[in-house]
This record gives structure tokens, C-alpha cells and sequence, in this order.
């Protein structure tokens, strides 16, 4: 049915286009609420807190075990779930062994339901809840064939939280008690089978977030086989007394089946995005971030560890009119070199009924036998509907503590919405009024909140020293003007502008941070002057002196703070030889306010201080948090 609507939506979509009628992107306002077609004991439904809510249909499969259905979810204050997943569920389970004497294909040869599954005690389900399963299955052994029919605890579902999901206070700068706090513990809740082929017992767990979160787990525990100590030391590791006996390590290469269906849209995208240091910035490197479309299916591997995906619904749109979509997580996944299957980290398909298994496929209707095969023969066709075959993979070198039982180990990875919502599920209302740059602080005491542009000093500020005087307003806004947002940064003056390499000059300055090391560099091409160290009243003074291998022409010396990051700027020109203009003490005084003071505005400056005009102003409201 999933299918036959997608299909009808793209019919839809070609005759309206055809009859020249617009089609409508699906909104907040316009998507449909999914279908769930399970009820009782099959449908799982979840609400937390905050208002995220989870619907799906659960089963057991003979081969892959847990299969959950018609994943939803639900964001606070909306009317209607959307989906996410079609269905989930492991695809392999491919277990080559570092001796090269056995490989092993857990999920198609074995499989992680029937006789397979395994009974759970209250034991180990004691925080949760036990769900009964029913299976009936027959087992052919020497021509006799034995009917087996039972039901048994085969699901926990667990209710569980996450410390520290949030934190932020508001903040007041200088302030040791800043108040009011926001801050809470996250929920969530997981689905756990166990299943149990030969000597290993695998648990397969997937866990739901009231952020929109969803993490895959697969837990391996049981006992090292006695059959598997058969490698040295270059194949395995030495259990057991002295170096006698050498475990085999192996690996447990996991693909997980994940079918998108978000938010019910017919048209799904994959985007892969790289991460790459550009040119040399202000205080450290540019790193730019490109997007490419995948428009076909593919196998993918990652270009370096900053190379991440998701899968986006380009038609669907949150409030900020952003697409909504997954991102997928990585903790840390070991891909196995040694077949080409398991090599890359995800392969993305369209959608075929039959491809059911990432090898050895065992569905006849599909002549493919791998993901390898499924990407080969539709390698042309537009990537509309896309399957994720995700490869998690773990190398299990043995350890002494692995005997007996064997501790679990996990091998996991996530999906995590991203611009699924306009903001984050567990906004709480007092910071609801925050969506992109608020240009004030935040008043969470006002209902609903509301962001406020400060204007009073803050009361940590020294008292200015005289009254302030009317400002001026300049036709250069980058004298310190109104216009200019920076009237209360620091300033520095020079005792002259025209300055020749090797030619000492007099640098004063206030307005920095009591106590800090202020650095003064010479621009554009970055050559430090030298550093100064300011007294208890922020101000600075002292004797530089300019590079010899200063080039000659215009130059713009930035003075920073190292602690305060505060910054003032003065226009200088290196000449051959020592320049006349700033020869006296006070005749070549140029002033500089505020961060970004254009070379231009010099004369504005200079004219200010030659009529004796004095400019007072507080020193600017900072953000708490600063940038380095």
C-alpha cells in the first residue's frame, strides 16, 4: 500500500504539472497524518514530558528478528504525527574471523527469530516491560519434519533518561550568580530482543529520544568458542594463563536496513556533506562545508571524519521554512577491508520489495544477492526512495575478561533529526522567544518571553569620570559615531602615523580589561608588533617599535586584548624613511574607536582631537560568551 501511494503521488504530481495546476510543498500545515495499521500488543505508542510523542508496529522476523513499522513521531504542539522510518530492521550480520578459517552470516544462515529468539527473564527486563510474541515454525532433520508453536517474553520495552540534555543560564556579564537556570534531564525508551546463534547471545536494541533522536544498538555477549582457539598472535590474543592459548579475533560487520519515509513525502534525497580547511582567517582557518546531492544509488565512504550524510524530504518544511530531515551519527564505526560488502559505511538504494538482506539475499524474486549488486544495477536511475544499508561495524579482539560470561560489547550508530522542527522538542517556553540571532537578551520572566536590546551600562561598569557630552554624529560612521555600534570600545592613540621600518613610536591606549596582555599587530598580512600589558584601569602604554620587514604603503595596526578578545585599530603608513607628519609628540595623535575603524576616517578623528573635543562613552554591553 506504502508503494502504490508513492506511485499515485508522482502520477498526481506529473498531470497537475501537465494541466498546469501548481503542486503545494507538504508543510507543517499541509502534511498528512501517517496510517498506523497495528493495534494491540503490535503497536508501541510513547508521550514524555516535553510532548514528543512515538508511534509504530513492532514484529519478529524468522531472519531479522526486531522489525519495527511505520516509525512516527510526534513534535510538541503539533496535530499530527509524521513518519520516519517505513521500517527498520538488521539486514546482516557478517562475522569474518582474523584467522581466515571461518566467515559467517548470522542473520542469513541462522537468523535472529524462532528457535533463535530467546525467552526474557523479569530479571533481566526488571525496570521495563515484557512483551509476549507468538512464532510457528517447522525444522526438517533427516527427512522428518518437526512443527514447533510457541509464545514467550520476547520484547523489554524500557523507559530511560539522559542526564544533562540541556543547560543555559541567563547571564548578566561579570556575573557569578546568574540566574535563572534552564537545565533538565532527557527521556527516552528502548526495544530489546536477545537471540542467541551457537555460542554467541546478541542483543538487538533500539532506543527512541523526546529530541526526535533514534539509535540502533546491537550488543554481543555469550562465550569465546573453544573451537575459535586456534589463532597466535598476530590473529588473535592470548586468554588464559601465560600465552598457551590465542582467542581468534574476528569482526561483527552489522548492516542495519533502515527505508525512509519522511513525513510520508514521495520524494526522498540523499546529501553528502565535507567538511574541508580553506584559506587563513582572522585567528584560525577557514572551514567550509559543501553539500552534493547523491542522485543515484551508491555505495558511500567517507572522504575523511568530516564527512557526514542525511536524508532530506525537500518538499516538506518546518516554521522557518527549513527541509525537514535525518542526519546520521557516528560514535565510531570499524568498516572491515577485507570484502568489498563491508568497505563502505553506507549504501543507499531505491526501495525494491525483495532486497531484503545486505548478502546473500535470500528473497527469489531478486536475481541480486548484495547491497554491491543493488547499487551495479540501478546505478542510472534517480535516487527517489532511498533505503540506507548502514554498515556498523567492530572488531572484537578478544580479552582476558571475556571468559565467562562475555561482557557485552555494543556497536552502535543514531539518526537525528535535523530542522525537523523550528526548534529543539524541549524548548522550554521561557526561551521559546529564541529563533536565529534574538539581538538581545533574553527577559524569560515575561510570558511568552521576549528579547530585549539593552541599553543602560551594566552595573559592574567603573562610573564614567565626568558627565557624558552630546556626541557628535559624524558623516563617517566609523569614527565612533551612533551609526557605528562601537562608541564604547577601546582606544589607542600613536605618536605618529607616517613610520618607517626599524622607527620607534610612542602606543597609548584604555579601555581593555584590567590586567591583560594587549597584542599589536600590523595588517594586512598579519606581522606582530609586539605586546604591552595593561594596568588595573584597562589602560596601556609604551614604547614599539615598527618591523623591518614591514612593506611600505597603508597599514592598518590592530591592537587586541588577549582576554577580553577587545579590539581598537589605527591607520599608519610605512615609508622609506622616518615620516615628518607625526614628528612631535602630539601633532600626529590619532585616535581610534570601536573594532573596525576605516582608514578614512582618520581626519575625522584628527580634527575632533585638534578642536579639543572630548568623547565619553561607556564601554559597550558584551556578551557573555566570546569567541577565540
Amino acid at each position: 500500500m506504502k508503494r502504490m501511494s508513492r506511485a499515485i503521488a508522482f502520477a498526481a504530481a506529473a498531470l497537475a504539472v501537465t494541466a498546469g495546476l501548481a503542486v503545494l510543498p507538504a508543510t507543517a500545515a499541509t502534511a498528512a497524518a501517517p496510517t498506523v495499521n497495528c493495534s494491540g500488543d503490535a503497536r508501541i505508542e510513547k508521550s514524555f514530558d516535553n510532548g514528543t510523542e512515538w508511534q509504530m508496529c513492532w514484529r519478529i522476523d524468522s531472519k531479522h528478528g526486531l522489525v519495527l513499522e511505520q516509525v512516527a513521531v510526534k513534535a510538541p504542539g503539533e496535530d499530527s504525527y509524521r513518519r520516519v522510518l517505513d521500517s527498520v530492521s538488521l539486514g546482516q550480520l557478517n562475522v569474518p574471523y582474523d584467522t581466515g578459517k571461518n566467515v559467517w552470516n548470522d542473520i542469513t544462515s541462522y537468523g535472529f527469530g524462532n528457535q533463535y529468539l530467546q525467552k526474557l527473564s523479569a530479571a533481566e527486563c526488571s525496570t521495563g516491560t515484557l512483551r509476549d510474541y507468538g512464532q510457528a515454525w517447522s525444522i526438517t532433520r533427516r527427512g522428518e519434519t518437526t512443527n514447533y508453536l510457541r509464545t514467550i517474553p520476547a520484547l523489554c520495552v524500557t523507559d530511560t533518561t539522559r542526564d544533562l540534555a540541556y543547560r543555559s543560564h541567563e547571564q548578566t556579564w561579570g556575573s557569578i550568580e546568574d540566574a535563572p537556570l534552564f537545565t533538565a534531564t532527557g527521556q527516552a525508551f528502548n526495544l530489546t530482543i536477545i537471540s542467541k546463534v551457537d555460542w554467541y547471545e546478541y542483543a538487538t536494541k533500539v532506543e527512541f529520544t523526546d529530541e526526535g533522536a533514534i539509535s540502533f544498538n546491537l550488543g554481543a555477549t555469550g562465550d569465546v568458542s573453544y573451537e575459535d582457539f586456534d589463532a597466535d598472535a598476530t590473529t588473535g590474543w592470548p586468554i588464559g594463563t601465560d600465552a598457551a592459548d590465542f582467542a581468534a579475533s574476528h569482526w561483527h560487520n552489522a548492516f542495519w536496513r533502515l527505508d525512509f519515509g519522511l513525513d510520508g513525502q514521495a520524494l526522498q534525497q540523499v546529501e553528502q556533506y565535507d567538511s574541508t580547511l580553506g584559506e587563513p582567517g582572522e585567528k584560525a582557518p577557514l572551514m567550509h562545508t559543501t553539500g552534493t546531492a547523491i542522485e543515484h544509488p551508491a555505495n558511500l565512504v567517507p572522504a575523511a571524519d568530516t564527512t557526514w550524510w542525511r536524508v532530506v524530504a525537500p518538499e516538506s518544511r518546518n516554521a522557518d521554512n527549513h527541509a525537514r530531515s535525518y542526519e546520521f551519527v557516528f560514535p565510531g564505526s570499524q568498516l572491515y577491508q577485507g570484502n568489498p560488502i563491508t568497505q563502505p559505511l553506507i549504501s543507499v538504494t531505491n526501495y525494491a520489495d525483495c532486497e531484503q538482506f545486505a548478502s546473500n539475499n535470500l528473497n527469489p524474486a531478486c536475481p541480486n544477492l548484495s547491497v554491491l549488486d543493488y547499487v551495479a544495477n540501478s546505478a542510472d536511475a534517480a535516487l527517489t526512495d532511498p533505503v540506507a544499508w548502514v554498515n556498523s561495524g567492530f572488531h572484537h579482539v578478544v580479552r582476558d575478561e571475556d571468559q565467562s560470561p562475555m561482557q557485552t560489547h555494543w556497536q552502535s550508530f543514531s539518526i537525528m533529526p535535523r530542522d525537523w522542527t523550528a526548534q529543539s522538542m524541549s524548548t522550554p517556553d521561557a526561551r521559546s522567544c529564541i529563533d536565529g540571532d534574538p539581538g538581545g537578551e533574553i527577559h524569560s520572566d515575561e510570558t511568552p518571553c521576549e528579547v530585549v536590546v539593552p541599553t543602560d551600562p551594566e552595573p559592574t561598569d567603573p562610573p564614567a569620570t565626568t558627565e557624558p557630552t552630546d556626541t557628535p554624529t559624524p558623516t563617517d560612521p566609523g569614527t565612533g559615531g551612533p551609526d557605528d555600534g562601537g562608541a564604547d570600545a577601546p582606544t589607542v592613540t600613536l605618536s605618529a602615523t607616517d613610520l618607517a621600518p626599524g622607527e620607534s613610536f610612542e602606543l597609548e591606549g584604555a579601555g581593555f580589561d584590567a590586567d591583560e596582555t594587549v597584542e599589536v599587530v600590523l595588517h594586512s598580512d598579519p606581522i606582530t608588533v609586539g605586546t604591552l600589558t595593561a594596568n588595573g584601569s584597562g589602560e596601556v602604554s609604551g614604547t614599539l617599535k615598527v618591523p623591518a620587514a614591514a612593506p611600505e604603503g597603508p597599514h592598518t595596526l590592530v591592537v587586541t586584548g588577549a582576554t577580553s578578545g577587545l579590539t581598537a585599530e589605527a591607520a599608519v603608513t610605512i615609508t622609506a624613511v622616518a615620516g615628518t607628519a607625526g614628528a612631535g609628540a602630539g601633532a600626529g595623535l590619532l585616535a581610534s574607536t570601536g573594532t573596525a575603524l576605516p582608514i578614512a576616517a582618520a581626519s575625522v578623528a584628527l580634527a575632533l582631537l585638534a578642536a579639543g573635543g572630548v568623547l565619553t562613552a561607556r564601554r559597550r554591553r558584551r556578551s557573555a560568551i566570546t569567541s577565540i
